[in-house]
């Protein structure tokens, strides 16, 4: 092997090391779109245009850009989230996409600073066994205030499995408990949905009859969802 030869087999293993020391080595196994099945999430929202979603913890804005397109322009997204480094990167996004109907909100642990009655969906995607036990009621009582009334909160975390390889066993929260926080802060569960891989997927609706033109879909509605009983 030549001298130029060599060099270029040392670039090719430096910069195979880098991206695999960079990239989680969970998703080398499988890629969040296979699990996530993020469209299928979308369609399961039923948002209509002009809504006013928040997507609440939104990190680097998975689902944020996603719901931008759905809401259209007389629609607004809150990418809220306690961290100042994803937002720093959703605003990157929005101004790269120019994306006009999306609000940057940074919150507190337990105050999303957002105004009452301005929601019509609140949106969490693996969010809550990230915070402390503690944290976890009083941030959604917060959302809840957040919601309009007969608004609708989705909230998706991490089935408590051995086999989840994203977190510990110890972190991740049991549906129970994640349908009782949703009891406690004043909402109905309405709808659960069950074809996520390695997530629980439930639906809350908060009580009273929803203000303005926009229809959000009914108890039991929605592919996947299978309406509560009792």
């Amino acid at each position: 092997m030549n001298k130029q030869n060599r060099y270029w087999r040392a670039v090719h293993l430096i910069a195979l090391t880098v991206a695999f020391e960079l990239v989680p080595s969970w998703s080398w196994a499988e890629d969040r779109k296979l699990w996530q099945q993020p469209e299928r999430v979308l369609a399961d929202l039923h948002l209509p245009v002009g809504v006013q979603i928040g997507d609440i913890g939104c990190g680097g804005g998975y689902f944020t850009l996603r719901f931008a397109p759905i809401t259209g322009p007389s629609g607004k997204v809150f990418a809220v989230d306690v961290s100042a480094e994803s937002l720093k990167s959703v605003r990157e996004r929005i101004q790269r996409d120019r994306l006009e109907n999306v609000e940057v909100v940074q919150s507190a642990a337990t105050d999303t600073k957002l105004p009452a009655a301005s929601l019509d969906v609140a949106f969490f995607c693996d969010v809550l066994h990230e915070m402390p036990a503690a944290d976890r009621l009083p941030l959604i009582c917060d959302v809840v205030r957040a919601l309009k009334p007969g608004g609708l909160l989705f909230l998706i975390d991490w089935r408590k499995r051995h086999e989840i390889p994203f977190d510990p066993y110890e972190k991740l929260i049991p549906r129970e408990d994640l349908v009782q926080l949703g009891t406690d802060a004043g909402l109905a569960l309405d709808a659960e949905c069950h074809y996520l891989k390695y997530q629980v997927f439930l639906r809350f609706r908060k009580p009273g009859s929803p203000t303005g033109r926009l229809r959000l879909p009914g108890n039991g509605t929605g592919r996947g969802f299978y309406r509560q009983r009792g």
